[in-house]
């Protein structure tokens, strides 16, 4: 695999701090195979993908579906994407955990230029992630906003993302299914994406992803994550519903292979790191450096 070394230097005051240790570590791009699946089988049919109404064929304790890595042009012009990857050394206890530490920054932590930086998710994909945090300030009930890039340190302007947490049950799955899960140890993150100016102001702009991860443990006894994006989907009023005002870039061919590999590679990075992380952090004060 080849190494990724193009990364923001970190500023003196992040660099003093314990965590930029991992920020140090290697961080790799996709595999040979994912690269083939990419080259060989993508754009896929879109007769294999979920519909977006119908995500909760997603979530079963066990078992694939016909498409579980690659992206589609869907007939409504929208774009779909399933990525499937693991989670080496990892445990859902050590996710749940770091899917909140992520958002609080360390008590030292300086802010940069634009406010947004969060050495906690940079340590993530040193390459594209810059800030993560409770719009709130304190949990998800106002969403979660994101600061990075999908270009693998090429360069590419940074965008600001607010991700609104879903309840899957509001959306169609039942007590019994969702009983299942929790006994198999299965780990669901619904939401839904909108996008944002990155001045103070935040201000809305067009397009919305629905976005869909399941994490359970496979027969070989790790965990793999599963992932699928409804690009040009969304939520309005509580209901799933198309935005056909998401910009046609964001379904184009560049684009969605941008996706799936920034998605593959941090799935990766999370086996590198987190579970020395959380041996060292999770005892320790939430805003600890």
């Amino acid at each position: 695999m080849i190494q990724i070394t193009r990364r923001p230097v970190l500023c003196e005051e992040e660099r003093a701090l314990p965590l930029a240790k991992y920020y140090d570590l290697p961080l790799y791009e996709m595999g040979p195979i994912e690269k083939e699946l990419l080259d060989r089988g993508c754009p896929s049919d879109p007769s294999l993908a979920i519909r977006a109404e119908n995500f909760a064929e997603l979530l079963v304790p066990e078992g694939y579906s016909n498409l579980e890595f690659g992206y589609c042009h869907m007939d409504d012009g929208s774009a779909y994407i399933a990525t499937y990857t693991t989670y080496m050394n990892c445990n859902p206890k050590m996710l749940a955990w770091y899917f909140r530490w992520v958002n609080t920054p360390s008590k030292h932590q300086p802010l940069g230029e634009q406010g947004y930086d969060n050495i906690r998710y940079k340590i993530w994909n040193q390459a594209d992630h810059v800030g993560h945090g409770f719009v709130n300030g304190k949990d998800r009930t106002d969403g979660i906003w994101t600061v990075e890039s999908l270009d693998e340190g090429e360069g590419d302007p940074k965008t600001y993302t607010v991700r609104h947490a879903l309840d899957p049950m509001d959306f169609g799955l039942t007590e019994e299914q969702a009983k299942i899960l929790k006994e198999h140890g299965c780990f669901v993150d619904f939401a839904y994406e909108t996008f944002h100016t990155m001045d103070a102001s935040h201000t809305r702009l067009p397009g919305m992803h629905l976005c869909l991860t399941l994490s359970r443990n496979n027969p070989r006894g790790f965990m793999e994550k599963r992932t699928r994006e409804w690009i040009g989907y969304g939520v309005e009023n509580g209901k799933i519903v198309q935005d056909k005002t998401t910009p046609a870039e964001m379904c184009s061919d560049d684009y969605l292979r941008k996706v799936i590999r920034h998605n593959v590679i941090e799935a990766q990075q999370l086996g590198v790191f987190l579970p020395g992380l959380y041996e060292e952090y999770h005892n320790k004060p939430e805003d600890a450096d």
